[in-house]
């Protein structure tokens, strides 16, 4: 019997309904599809347990499952066993092609255009029609809040209003696409069920994720943020997927003698590379050291700049 071919590369996202629905599900499969079509993922590299990555971007373990299921069919990853799943397909980029997009940065920064300045001119010249979305960002936090607005405004070229969680639904009123991380998509959906949302995957490396689950049952953790909101959200995560008290202790940097403590009875380390800047010279030299940071992939911005660019101007 003939295997079925697996289906035609596409370098194109999804463009998630109008109706605000559009299924969490089908943003992550793009997400992931769009790291491995431009070679961010790699054959042979392994994703997250199904488990594992549900619990960290806080859905539904059966939404992550289908996923996987859907891209095994699509050709792009294959599961072996209890070994776990892979990315099976490689970038289709030709070196023809990636010979072309360095030529092209190298040219843009002898003019002294960023890659921002770039990514504009190129989305003008595809859509000369600037795109009128009203789009707003939510966050739990305000520390995350202005950085991740701050990036996508950077990355997308266009204003983005910060709203913070907590302050939906009014805080929503006059935006047409609302977007936030993995981590509240579903919570952004029941509060503001008119708009479009848009849920980006912000998360550590995978290898970062691989390390912190192997970690011995018995080592005692420390998890240092900025604020308590970060402690509050990534504690969660790490919770679960068994990390808990006893073993992990939780500080911020402005809870000293709580933050001294913590360090002291610390094996393990977690914390992102800016705080762990504010740290420096004040961790023991025996505590293992893990940087610990969400950050948006390649695939959430351009899952982002996709809709903007569908917008009707």
């Amino acid at each position: 019997m003939s295997k079925s071919l697996p289906a035609p590369v596409r370098l194109t996202l999804p463009r998630p309904s109008r109706d605000g629905r559009a299924a969490p599900g089908d943003q992550l499969a793009a997400q992931l599809r769009y790291r491995i079509l431009t070679g961010d993922l790699r054959p042979g590299d392994r994703l997250p347990p199904v488990r594992r990555l549900a619990a960290f971007l806080r859905v539904n373990r059966n939404t992550v499952a289908r996923v996987y299921r859907r891209l095994e069919a699509e050709g792009y990853l294959v599961t072996r066993g209890r070994r776990g799943t892979f990315v099976r397909r490689a970038s289709p980029l030709s070196p023809e092609v990636n010979a072309l997009i360095a030529r092209l940065l190298r040219e843009a920064a002898r003019r002294r255009l960023s890659p921002a300045d770039l990514q504009t001119l190129l989305a003008m010249r595809a859509r000369p029609r600037p795109a009128r979305l009203r789009v707003g960002f939510v966050e739990c936090n305000t520390v995350d809040l202005t950085y991740f607005r701050r990036l996508l405004e950077r990355e997308v070229g266009a204003p983005i209003r910060p709203i913070l969680l907590r302050r939906l639904p009014v805080a929503a009123r006059g935006c047409d696409l609302l977007v936030t991380t993995f981590f509240h998509i579903e919570e952004v959906q029941r509060k503001v069920p008119s708009r479009e949302v848009l849920g980006l995957v912000a998360l550590p490396d995978f290898r970062t994720l691989e390390e912190v689950a192997r970690l011995s049952r018995t080592a005692r953790v420390a998890l240092v943020c900025a604020t308590d909101e970060g402690v509050r959200s990534k504690a969660r995560s790490l919770r679960a997927v068994g990390l808990r008290r006893p073993r992990l202790v939780t500080a911020t940097l402005g809870e000293r003698t709580r933050l001294r403590a913590a360090l002291g009875r610390a094996e393990v380390l977690l914390a992102s590379p800016k705080v762990l800047e504010r740290l420096r010279g004040t961790i023991p030299p025996r505590v293992r050291v893990i940087p610990f940071a969400s950050v948006l992939s390649d695939g959430a911005v351009a899952l982002l700049r996709r809709r903007l660019a569908e917008a009707p101007a």
